[in-house]
């Protein structure tokens, strides 16, 4: 049983680490199909196979370095069997070897006048050690009965709450149901009053359910019950049960719950990613605003849907920001990224689904003494030969990860030009496209035609000695609150450039604020927003003296002569493409547009990088934006976002269909 807990415990942690490695580097429905070796592991009672990988060869060494004589691979489980009643040949050996150490101790004792004279007046003496080994395996048999009913009891009593939630969420749904129709011949659909959010329920005749206030327009409602129908391909329905199971059949465990949470919040990524294959990646953008939308009216939490046995189409404020991350930037699954994904799979699964190597030499003979311990070395090398090559393929993954972050961008991965390119040179200093971890780095969003998103600039010398020593003095004050309110009620803005540090990404507001959140994925969403205004002057001085990178002010957008149009997409096959206008009837409108424009919280990231809009004012000033080049009509300004919606509805077609030089080809 201990052996167990060892190993699935190890197994789920690597899971949980490779689910944070791979979160933007593989498809979601592989990543999320790695949770099966835990559920294998957890339900399955495979028979046991010696292997030298075993992470119990180490527990194995460990004891017998700490000096335990009585330990041999696998004691704990002979020990058991044998304090329970069973007969077992070596733990007689070892009694025997125990008693002839008692006897001698016995003998010394005795021959001294007064111990015997004590013994022979205190026959209670006499029988100590008797009642010793009488008492001592009943006591152990009654620690086991008690550990053994309170396992059962957390068994009953989780298995009764999820039961008791399945129930009464059932009859609740029985009781205003109403049939609207059936998906593809297949699954019906009912509305219901009060439920919150769309969901698939029903372990034997699984339905959806939604809710009849819910203000979904023709589109939406398509893409919901596409999504739910996804949810029932992938059996997602019965999968939430088996979770279940495991939380009741292991509640004594907090990294079978974490591993719960985390494989619920990995199934709707994976059901975003089989939703987008099945409407079309195209549609990814009206998709995320029906998630947006349908999170909105959200009333349970993801523990509650998950206690329901049932899948739901939105979930929390954290969860539901890397969905549509993750919807915007599909990850692109490498070769080298899958095959090194398999290895670590491999190696893992024989650290933890196998046992320890039992070689009959390691067992201590009767009579062993101190002088004549078990050779060790050979075990012990073994075990560090493997954990070299464990360590190696642990470096080599995470090169590969590394070579491969450029392109799982969904718009540049289809320019592989453009994606090899790690850096950039802006008004002669080298940008790099991704940060060192060790150094302050300074992420800006330069208003040019570039290949990436975000690059940053790495200070040096002195420069980056006073960015350190400033960033180490910055501690976190760590909040939960899911609502950003302490941005919003602030009423904060952002200056366009981030800091970056040892994993952390800091946002810089105006004022001197610092805002970040907690990469830790155990914590639900944690945030911090803390004040360091000497950092925030030494950075904004640095990117203005060496970059000439500073914030622009929009209401300065006014005489416009011209307005020229720089732009490489995927909406013009990765072609370069420029054209100047001067109209000034069209002028007259971008002014209309820009300079009234309103401020994007958290930026946009819709492809900004590939269109870089020049406009030339009268006083012989130049304003550069980067504009989206999807249906979003919103601009960026050296990393500050802006909106300036030319229509009611979404779109930005209105804007691209001046410059009727570029050949566009719309996909969206």
């Amino acid at each position: 049983m201990i052996d167990h807990i060892i190993t699935s415990t190890l197994l789920i942690l690597f899971l949980l680490l490779l689910s944070a490695l791979l979160e933007k580097r593989i498809d979601p429905c592989l990543k999320y199909a790695l949770w099966l070796l835990a559920v294998v592991k957890l339900l399955i009672p495979l028979p046991a196979f010696e292997t030298h990988m075993s992470v119990l060869n180490l527990v194995d060494q460990t004891a017998l370095e700490s000096g335990d004589t009585d330990y041999r691979p696998g004691a704990h489980t002979d020990t058991a069997l044998t304090q329970s009643g069973t007969p077992d040949a070596s733990a007689s050996d070892q009694n025997l070897e125990q008693n002839a150490l008692d006897q001698k101790t016995s003998d010394q004792k005795n021959s001294d006048p007064n111990n015997l004279n004590q013994n022979v007046l205190n026959p209670a003496f006499l029988d100590q050690n008797a009642s010793d080994q009488q008492t001592a395996p009943i006591s152990f048999f009654q620690i086991s009965v008690i550990l053994t009913a309170l396992w059962i009891a957390g068994i009953l009593l989780c298995g009764g709450i999820f039961l008791w939630s399945a129930v009464r969420f059932r009859s609740w749904l029985l009781h205003d149901r109403i049939l609207t129709g059936r998906y593809r011949d297949k699954l019906p659909i009912f509305e219901i009053d009060g439920l919150g959010t769309p969901c698939l329920t029903g372990v034997f005749a699984p339905a959806i359910y939604i809710d009849r206030k819910a203000h979904f327009d023709e589109e939406q409602l398509a893409y919901i019950l596409a999504h739910e129908y996804t949810h029932f391909r992938h059996r997602d329905h019965l999968w939430t049960v088996v979770r279940c199971i495991c939380i009741c059949i292991y509640w004594y465990n907090p990294f079978v719950w974490l591993a719960a949470y985390r494989s619920a919040n990995d199934c709707e990524l994976a059901c975003d990613a089989g939703t987008l294959k099945r409407i079309g990646e195209e549609n990814h953008i009206q998709y995320a605003r029906t998630l947006i939308l349908a999170a909105e009216m959200l009333s349970q939490t993801p523990g509650m849907r998950m206690a329901g046995y049932r899948t739901g189409a939105a979930g929390g404020m954290q969860e539901m920001k890397k969905r549509i991350r993750l919807i915007k930037n599909r990850p692109r699954t490498r070769i080298a990224t899958l095959a090194a994904t398999l290895v670590l799979c491999c190696g893992i699964v024989g650290c933890t689904y196998g046992s320890a190597v039992h070689d009959g030499g390691t067992q201590d003979p009767p009579g062993l003494t101190d002088d004549a311990q078990p050779d060790p070395p050979i075990t012990r090398t073994n075990t560090e030969t493997l954990t070299n090559a464990e360590i190696n393929t642990e470096i080599h993954i995470e090169n590969t990860m590394t070579e491969s972050e450029t392109e799982i961008n969904t718009e540049t991965a289809a320019e592989p030009e453009s994606a090899q390119s790690e850096s950039m040179v802006y008004h002669g200093i080298t940008l790099y496209a991704d940060p060192e971890s060790d150094q302050v780095c300074i992420g800006v969003q330069p208003s040019e035609l570039r290949d990436h998103m975000e690059y940053f600039y790495i200070p040096s010398g002195d420069v980056q000695r006073r960015l350190i020593s400033l960033m180490e003095h910055t501690r976190p004050d760590w909040q939960d609150d899911g609502d950003l309110s302490v941005i919003v009620k602030k009423g904060l803005k952002e200056t366009g450039y981030e800091l970056y540090y040892k994993g952390y990404a800091y946002t810089v507001f105006e004022g001197g604020y610092l805002y970040t959140t907690d990469p830790d994925p155990e914590h639900d969403f944690a945030e911090s927003l803390v004040r360091n205004e000497a950092l925030c002057d030494l950075v904004r001085q640095v990117l203005s003296d060496e970059l000439g990178y500073e914030q622009v002010d929009i209401t300065q957008i006014h005489d416009i002569v011209s307005a020229k149009l720089d732009v490489r997409s995927i909406f013009t096959d990765w072609k370069f493409y420029s054209q100047t206008i001067t109209d000034q009837k069209i002028l007259a409108l971008f002014e209309d547009w820009f300079s009234n424009a309103t401020y994007i919280l958290w930026g946009a990231g819709c492809g900004n990088e590939n269109a870089c809009l020049e406009l030339t004012l009268a006083d012989g000033n130049v304003i550069r934006l980067s504009m989206a080049t999807d249906s979003c009509p919103n601009f960026g300004v050296n990393g500050v976002y802006y909106d300036y919606r030319p229509k009611a509805s979404w779109g930005n077609t209105e804007f691209y269909q001046y410059f009727d030089e570029i050949p566009w080809k719309w996909t969206l």
